[in-house]
């Protein structure tokens, strides 16, 4: 498996890369050890955050020394400073080992892997592998809501895991470059819709699933054969609201 593969590469290098810190918590997590995942996403996703504010000081400064380059030589073209499309750093949703019960029905429980081979040097990349790492991190205090504390900190568990998905999400929307799978928005949305269920707030777990079964309508019309797979693990979430379209003419 994934989880397996990487595990030797994390042991040497996890203290040196964001990338291997996160790949070392999707081994926790996938094996079911909740908090110590959410301690490796946490580490992963400072060294993110550092690494975003040292790029864009790199950037910010590059674009200063390139101004005023062009400045003095008059002919020079913005060209030989412009950048080339990032490596997509999400590898793999890895597989997930830890025994399931009713609790997690419908849930989407695979956190993602981070390629280590990246081109993180680019800002626009690392913004990329941070959205995954606060996926990973809101999927583990989700997971850690149903197995892994009291009863008592269980809403504030999911509360946080609500807060790191729209997070997420909303990172992630926003960057005009970002290009993550639609498995990825598609989890997170479904993820959501389980916390509000758990919650009993079924209005927000609606909106949640109606918003998926649009997406999965959209790739069932439009989308290729690999999308259409895609959309495979979330149909339980869904199917309620099939149920409801299907059974409402009749009555």
């Amino acid at each position: 498996t994934i989880a397996l593969r990487i595990a030797p590469e994390a042991k040497a290098t996890m203290d040196s890369s964001f990338a291997t810190l996160n790949n070392v918590g999707t081994i926790h997590l996938a094996s079911g050890h909740t908090s110590e995942a959410i301690g490796s996403f946490l580490k992963s996703l400072r060294d993110a955050k550092m690494s975003l504010a040292e790029r864009a000081k790199k950037e910010d400064n590059m674009a200063r020394n390139s101004s005023r380059a062009e400045d003095k030589e008059g002919n020079r073209s913005r060209e030989t400073v412009a950048v080339h499309s990032p490596r997509i750093p999400i590898e793999a949703f890895v597989p997930f080992s830890m025994p399931l019960s009713t609790s997690t029905e419908g849930l989407y429980l695979s956190p993602l892997y981070l390629s280590e081979s990246a081109d993180y040097d680019r800002y626009d990349t690392t913004v990329e592998a941070s959205v995954a790492i606060m996926y990973n991190l809101a999927l583990a205090h989700h997971l850690n809501a149903l197995f892994g504390t009291a009863a008592a900190n269980r809403e504030t568990a999911l509360d946080q895991a609500i807060s790191l998905y729209e997070l997420a999400y909303n990172v992630h929307m926003q960057e005009e470059d970002a290009d993550l799978s639609v498995e990825f928005t598609m989890a997170v949305v479904n993820n959501l819709g389980h916390i509000h269920r758990l919650k009993g707030d079924e209005a927000k777990a609606d909106k949640c699933f109606h918003h998926l079964l649009s997406t999965m309508l959209f790739l069932r019309s439009y989308g290729s054969a690999d999308s259409k797979c895609v959309a495979e693990p979330f149909v339980h979430s869904i199917t309620h609201l099939i149920l409801q379209d299907t059974v409402a003419p009749a009555a």
